[in-house]
């Protein structure tokens, strides 16, 4: 019942689903490195001054998917995909916001929550081994990770978020690369996914009704 575990969702009642594969041009632009001042985009909150925060992950810790993680999707991107034939078929997002900072996320939008797995394995020089491509849930009922640092309840607008909370960024357990979070929305913001129908405190999986 974790990010790296997954889960299955709450109900398959009702629920819209549309096929994804992770766009592998978004590694190509992941920095090497950033600061904690960096990922907030405040000199004044990164007090370690160069001292790293987060470095770029392997590709294929980068590119696995689990069931309930918050996929997103870069505005603007049939540029790229035009003429990309998976890309008729299936959406490009990313599940991983490692080294993403906080002033990046306009430039994304929620594409869904991944519904299967897509696991990837270090690579051996000989291809894939593994299929690329999931399913993401872009309607009806999910089960999600309460990521936030605050208890959600029923009724509560869920918003997706690269970092939590906009002070100093605190050092991570290594479980793994940063993932695409949620915390308790504002009044106005333009990134809710969904509503709450179930109580979860930090760390808990909770019932979530995506937004149409």
């Amino acid at each position: 019942m974790t990010e790296v575990d997954g889960y299955q969702p709450v109900s398959r009642i009702g629920e819209i689903v549309m096929n994804a594969f992770v766009d592998a041009h978004e590694f190509s632009r992941v920095p090497e490195v950033i600061t904690g001042a960096d990922l907030v985009g405040d000199d004044r909150l990164g007090t370690d001054g160069p001292e790293p925060y987060e470095h770029r992950p392997y590709f294929h810790e980068w590119a696995s998917v689990r069931e309930g993680m918050i996929c997103l999707s870069r505005r603007k991107k049939m540029a790229v995909f035009r003429n990309y034939q998976a890309a008729e078929t299936a959406a490009p997002v990313i599940a991983c916001a490692a080294c993403l900072k906080k002033d990046e996320e306009s430039q994304f939008f929620f594409a869904g929550v991944a519904r299967s797995k897509s696991v990837r394995s270090p690579d051996d020089g000989q291809g894939p081994s593994e299929d690329e491509y999931f399913t993401l849930a872009i309607g009806g009922m999910v089960t999600v990770l309460n990521t936030s640092n605050e208890a959600i309840s029923p009724g509560d607008t869920v918003e997706w978020t690269f970092l939590v909370n906009n002070e100093k960024p605190n050092k991570r357990a290594k479980t793994g690369p940063r993932r695409v979070g949620i915390k308790i929305s504002s009044v106005s913001s333009p990134r809710v996914i969904g509503r709450a129908l179930s109580f979860a405190k930090p760390g808990e999986p909770l019932d979530l009704l995506i937004k149409q």
